[in-house]
C-alpha cells in the first residue's frame, strides 16, 4: 500500500487491499450498495489504527470497481451528487476517497438530507487542487482520500457533491447505473434539480459504525 501525505488529504495506492471483506447489502431505493466491513490491522500507513488494536469500518460504496468513463463539470454550478444511506444509527465519519482522471480544482460537500430526500445545508466543505501526481488511470487502484475525523457523527441519509471551481478537473466513474448517483446545477438564474445519471461516480464514504 502507498500512502502520500498532502495537506488534509493523502493519495492512497492500493488496487485489492487483502483485508476488506464485502458484504453486499440492499438499501430502500437503491439498485445495490456495497457495504465492506474492514478490519484495519496496525501495520501499513501511518494512518491505521494504534499499534495492537484493530478496528471495524462501513466503506459504503454504489459502484463496481471497475472504472469505464470520466465525469467532467461543464460549469462551475454543476454538481455531481451521490446519495448514501446509513445503516441504523449514527457513524463516525472517517474518511472520504474517489478516482481523479484530470487534474484541477473542485470543491467537495457532504450534506445532510430534507424531509423531501434532496441535499440539506452542507455539513462540511472541502477544496482539493488535484494535481497530476493525485491523478489515477481508472486501474492502479490510486485514490485521492479526505480526512473527515473532525465531522460530526452522521445518520439516516447523506449527500455528498462534487463540482469544480477552477481548471477542468475530471474523476472516473463506473458503469453501474446505481440510482443513488445525481446531476444538479446550482445556477441562480436557471437551476436545475436532481437528475439521475446512469453512470456512477467512483466515489466511497467510510464511516466507524
Amino acid at each position: 500500500m502507498e500512502c502520500l501525505r498532502r495537506p488534509g488529504s493523502r493519495v492512497q495506492k492500493d488496487a485489492d487491499p487483502a483485508d476488506v471483506v464485502p458484504a453486499m447489502i440492499r438499501f430502500p431505493h437503491a439498485f445495490r450498495a456495497m457495504t465492506l466491513a474492514t478490519l484495519v490491522a496496525s501495520a501499513g500507513c501511518a494512518s491505521a489504527t494504534a499499534l495492537g488494536g484493530s478496528s471495524r469500518e462501513l466503506v459504503m460504496a454504489y459502484d463496481d470497481a471497475r472504472a469505464t468513463g470520466s465525469l467532467a463539470f461543464p460549469s462551475e454550478t454543476y454538481e455531481s451528487v451521490v446519495r448514501f444511506q446509513l445503516p441504523d444509527g449514527q457513524h463516525k465519519p472517517l474518511r472520504l476517497r474517489f478516482q481523479a482522471e484530470a487534474p484541477g480544482k473542485i470543491e467537495i460537500n457532504i450534506y445532510g438530507s430534507t424531509p423531501l430526500e434532496t441535499p440539506g445545508p452542507a455539513i462540511r466543505t472541502l477544496s482539493q487542487d488535484l494535481s497530476r501526481a493525485d491523478i489515477s488511470d481508472g486501474k492502479d487502484g490510486r485514490w485521492v482520500v479526505e480526512d473527515l475525523g473532525d465531522v460530526q457523527p452522521l445518520a439516516g441519509i447523506v449527500w455528498v457533491g462534487v463540482r469544480k471551481t477552477d481548471g477542468n478537473p475530471s474523476i472516473w466513474a463506473c458503469g453501474v447505473t446505481s440510482g443513488q448517483a445525481f446531476m444538479r446545477d446550482n445556477n441562480p438564474t436557471n437551476p436545475m434539480g436532481l437528475i439521475p445519471t446512469r453512470r456512477t461516480p467512483m466515489l466511497r464514504l467510510e464511516v466507524a459504525p
